[in-house]
């Protein structure tokens, strides 16, 4: 195993964060929590693993509104919007910074160990809840599906005998409403029952336009859970659980940070920037919010409301039998859909101009040496249906269209065998899943879309249509060995088989682009391609050049594996080693195809980790103290990187990284130094490096990443709560919280420890040659984001006698400005804000 040492130049230290409860017999005393890490009830200590776990009550009072706002309260994990709806997750460094609908993450994400397959799915997850665990290293040994990163398990509260009921409601700035209702109870002798219902909804927008009086960000949230828990008989036991959410919210707008006019097609390109003469941010840098520090302040196309049109149902049914006292079978299976009706992004992050305002446009260079008798030249940047469209319509400089349908079965069965010296599990796994996506990119006025701003030469919309089928089978096993009452050996394995489908282009739609093709790509002959269908060239340059769909295969198959020691030290103490080997498969992008390779899959990627920790209860049970150390070593990393393409020189396409690490300890103290008072410290501290690789970073340039750290991961993130709890009368208690996280700096894009780019040359010859020379190498900071502290508070009183809680709280309380992530979308370099301060109160009321 790798050795830590404390020179600070080598080591990096992390968090095995641990949320735990005080003991309600004893409240001077930490009671330590039950988890279900590995598919049964133990103490959270017992478990080799860094794991976090917090209750219901902790998410609400923190204001955990779905996955993404994990990234406050767990060190080590992150969170980046994308451009195209799906959030990415990093964990301890290891992430996937994809946005197609069909990426899958290195998180994986269960409710109930049912994983939800997508991230895109994920966002309303924390539905009703009795705690979530998040489990840090490899997992797929025991859950059902292969993930590099770690595991997040939504536990969900579940149907009771008795009858319970309880509601909360708040109100918040931003003319905001939001309630949550449950209610449960015994249906027959033999079924209970438990609804519960959440919403949310704004009337008011938090980000304000820097172009004019508009705001964006109202919120439109419902979900219901339902679940029935059958006893079929005195072995037998059923949970049924069907799902529903629907979010119509508006969708965020990035902040610019300036405009990259980029011009393709080499010296045949004769178009203007037509954007150039707007966002200049010498000239109007109000335009540009991302270059200040308020975090309310954006832009987004003139006559459009970005917004999303999402709808997800879902039904799994849980069924646990009995055979004897020791052994008992699981049988897990699962259905989703999620639909997309037609959400919509702003990628720009500017107004747009009118088609009037291209239509008087004059002067520049060409028209100039012509003495303005090409006026009508600049209304060649109005294609397809753009050129018909009134003088005071918008048009967009960057902006999507989704539609798209993904649907998912899994299906798992185990089980598992309890005996004095062992407890072993056994199980298969299935699961089966097509995504059917349609997204359509507008770029409007992108100068490198208008290559000759003419009839036949440019074009404004492309639309990316994928069909991916996954099908995944796995047999798994993990056993406990009980060596010694000191000594437990944890062992586990699993082989997967995974297969991706693919059936996807990239299509015009309806303008001019194929003529593009044709005078670009085919020498002015034929494409044989029609309007409306497939522009992606397949064998490009080959004797059998043409438009068409790309249908290919990804096979791939792993063996995973866990062997882990837990060594009881005291009865207050435990230590644990652990060495892990965890895969993520592979799968295709959803990406404006111009050259068929941009659409080439990435390959799978395998981690294996190496971590040592200890969990140990001071003070007489006052106080737990956790710590441990890890190694990861990367091969493959899955990244959104760029390849070379004739005519636009660069585009996006997946890769992979050859060799990288990540390191770190982590670190978690609970303390309760006076009756009433609860403190919670965590720390994090991470060292990630790429350690031989070469790549594209957001600007296109080439270079050898090797010393680069991991992009969205901070060398140290921290987390404190105090909470201190105080009688007012026989009936009353009130309370009082504040928590904090502070992040540091981190990179959104690969960091090079070189001083030259690397030559690019391909594609040569006349007119599609890329030709890229070395040129000098600085990497550019505005795709770093500073280190921030976000402040969140707490007052509240609470009736014992009526069940009832009233508190007022604030989140983002010093209104810090920080981002999820900066990006270059196609000609504009923009950030991600995050959310401004919020406030309100809040109602919570139990029955019995």
């Amino acid at each position: 195993m790798p050795k830590f040492t404390l020179c600070s130049s080598i080591v990096v230290f992390s968090i095995s964060s641990v949320n735990l409860a005080i003991a309600q017999d004893n409240p001077s005393k930490i009671e330590i929590i039950e988890v279900t890490a590995q598919k049964r009830h133990q103490s959270i200590n017992e478990i080799p693993m860094a794991i976090s776990a917090f209750n219901s009550g902790q998410l609400e009072e923190l204001g955990i509104e779905d996955s993404t706002d994990l990234a406050t309260i767990v060190p080590g994990f992150n969170y980046s919007d994308t451009a195209f709806g799906p959030p990415v997750y990093t964990l301890r460094g290891v992430g996937f910074n994809e946005s197609s609908a069909q990426a899958t993450s290195t998180v994986g994400i269960y409710v109930d160990e049912i994983t939800i397959p997508f991230p895109i799915m994920t966002k309303a997850a924390n539905l009703d809840l009795e705690r979530v665990e998040i489990l840090k290293g490899p997992q797929g040994t025991l859950f059902g599906r292969n993930s590099t990163a770690g595991a997040v398990n939504y536990i969900a509260a579940k149907p009771s005998e008795d009858f319970e009921a309880g509601i909360k409601a708040s109100l918040g700035n931003f003319e905001t409403i939001s309630g949550e209702a449950f209610v449960t109870g015994a249906l027959s002798d033999d079924v209970n029952g438990r609804l519960a219902i959440k919403f949310i909804n704004s009337n008011e927008g938090w980000q304000e336009s820097v172009s004019r009086d508009d705001e964006l960000g109202q919120k439109d949230k419902f979900a219901l859970r339902a679940s029935f828990d059958f006893d079929v008989s005195n072995k037998t036991s059923a949970l049924l659980s069907i799902n529903y959410h629907r979010d119509r919210s508006e969708t965020l707008a990035p902040q610019a940070i300036e405009y990259v006019a980029a011009k393709a097609g080499g010296a045949l390109n004769a178009s203007f920037p037509v954007f150039g003469p707007i966002l200049d941010d010498t000239v109007n840098p109000q335009l540009f919010p991302g270059n200040g520090n308020d975090i309310t302040k954006a832009d987004w196309t003139a006559d459009r409301t970005p917004s999303l049109a999402h709808d997800m149902q879902s039904i799994s049914l849980n069924v646990t039998h009995d055979y004897s006292e020791t052994l008992t079978f699981v049988s897990l299976t699962a259905f989703h859909k999620f639909e997309d009706d037609g959400s919509e992004y702003e990628r720009g992050g500017t107004a747009g101009v009118t088609a009037g305002y291209i239509r008087g446009l004059t002067g520049g260079p060409l028209d100039t040496l012509l003495g303005g008798s090409l006026k009508d030249y600049y209304e060649g940047h109005l294609h397809g249906d753009y050129a018909t469209i009134p003088d005071d319509e918008f048009v967009p400089s960057d902006y999507v269209f989704q539609h798209g349908e993904i649907k998912s079965f899994s299906q798992e069965l185990r089980l598992t065998k309890t005996l004095p010296e062992s407890v072993w599990i056994a199980g298969l796994y299935y699961s089966k899943s097509n995504v059917d996506y349609h997204t359509t990119q507008d770029w409007g006025l992108a100068t490198n879309v208008n290559i000759l701003p003419t009839s036949g030469f440019g074009f404004n919309k492309l639309r990316n249509a994928i069909e991916q089928d996954t099908n995944t089978v796995a047999v798994f096993a993990s056993a406990d060995w009980y060596l010694s009452d000191k000594l437990t050996l944890t062992t586990g394995i699993r082989y997967s088989e995974d297969e991706a489908n693919y059936d996807g282009c990239t299509e015009d739609i309806g303008g001019p682009g194929l003529a593009l093709f044709n005078q670009f790509f085919f020498g002015g002959n034929d494409s044989g391609g029609e309007v409306n269908g497939c522009v992606t060239v397949l064998d490009f340059a080959g004797e059998n050049q043409r438009l068409g769909k790309i249908k290919d295969t990804l096979d791939e198959d792993s063996l995973s594996w866990r062997l882990a020691s837990h060594y009881q030290w005291s009865p207050s103490t435990s230590v644990y080693a652990s060495y892990s080997r965890g895969y993520k498969a592979g799968s295709y992008p959803s990406l404006a195809a111009i050259e068929e390779n941009q659409l080439d899959p990435v390959v799978q990627e395998r981690l294996d980790a190496y971590e040592i920790g200890i969990k140990s209860l001071l003070n007489d049970g006052k106080a737990q103290l956790n710590v441990s150390a890890f190694y990861y070593d990367y091969k493959d990393k899955q990244l959104l990187t760029k390849k070379t393409i004739p005519v636009f020189r660069t585009a996006f396409t997946l890769g992979n990284i050859d060799d990288s690490y990540v390191k770190g300890i982590e670190l978690d103290l609970q303390w309760l130094p006076l009756e009433g008072l609860t403190l919670n410290a965590s720390a994090s501290f991470i060292d990630s490096e790429v350690k031989s690789g070469d790549g594209f970073n957001q600007l296109g340039q080439s270079l050898d990443l090797s010393g680069s750290p991991l992009p969205f991961t901070s060398d140290f993130q921290a987390n404190l709560l105090a909470k201190y709890e105080w009688h007012l009368s026989d009936d009353f208690t009130a309370f009082t919280a504040i928590d904090g996280a502070y992040t540091s700096e981190y990179n959104a894009d690969f960091k090079a420890n070189v001083e030259m780019t690397t030559l690019v040359a391909d594609f040569i010859g006349s007119p599609v040659e890329v030709f890229i020379p070395p040129q000098p190498y600085q990497y550019d900071k505005r795709f770093t984001q500073d280190g921030y502290f976000i402040a969140n508070a707490r007052f509240g009183i609470e009736s014992i006698k009526n069940n009832w809680k009233l508190f007022f709280w604030v989140r983002n309380l010093n209104d810090e400005y920080f981002v999820s992530t900066m990006v270059k979308n196609n000609e504009m370099i923009a950030a991600y804000p995050g959310m401004t301060r919020t406030y309100g109160v809040t109602l919570e009321k139990s029955f019995y």
